[in-house]
């Protein structure tokens, strides 16, 4: 867990949230990508492993953790994988079958995302995790979000349409684990979190610990 400044007190939920992301964007390049590697690594073994069928992730942007291997293993191993796009205009999310970075272009944040000209619609299609980023997570299922409650709504409308949850995974490093994200009824709670060290089944869920 991180010990720096962070797990100090804040005054607000966007002054923890601009701390965060300053962390984020000061970690070495060369670091973020051997992380991005192994956390992608874990990933893609904890999906073989329960032999998912389908996925939801979503392509990096700015110090994201670099999600782009483990979309390639998805790709190879012969699984379904799906990409959120947002719409600004209404706050929602839509979601398409992602099979070729040649469907992806610029969305409404400067975010890659599926070209609905050009990609399948998935909105039918139920995924049996998702993986979702942030600016920072806790062990009880806490996470930071960017402030615009994208995954929140789109996870109230999910349930509502297919009556099912899957799990939500966050993917992030482990220098975004921090004591306590501070948190609204409305914000989705994680089933577990993914870094370079492992999977955390979070306290929420009870689950045990693999790292």
């Amino acid at each position: 867990m991180n010990d720096s400044g962070l797990n100090r007190p804040a005054g607000t939920k966007k002054e923890l949230r601009s701390r965060l992301l300053a962390a984020r964007d000061a970690l070495p390049q060369q670091l973020r990508e051997s992380a991005s590697a192994e956390a992608c690594r874990h990933a893609a073994e904890w999906i073989a492993s329960q032999d998912f069928k389908c996925v939801m992730a979503f392509v990096s942007f700015r110090t994201e953790l670099d999600t782009a291997s483990l979309l390639r293993r998805c790709w190879a191993e012969g699984r379904t994988v799906l990409l959120p796009k947002v719409r600004k205009q209404d706050g929602s999310m839509s979601v398409y079958r992602f099979q070729s970075w040649d469907e992806l272009i610029p969305g409404a944040f400067g975010i890659l995302e599926p070209n609905p000209d050009q990609a399948e619609p998935a909105a039918d299609i139920v995924p049996q995790a998702v993986f979702v980023p942030g600016a920072g997570f806790d062990r009880y299922g806490g996470r930071m979000g960017y402030g615009g409650g994208y995954y929140d709504r789109y996870r109230a409308a999910f349930a509502a349409q297919h009556k099912v949850i899957p799990l939500w995974i966050g993917l992030g490093f482990s220098s975004q684990l921090i004591s306590n994200i501070p948190m609204e009824p409305h914000d989705t709670v994680l089933d577990g979190l993914i870094t370079e060290q492992g999977l955390i089944w979070t306290q929420s869920q009870v689950k045990g610990e693999s790292e």
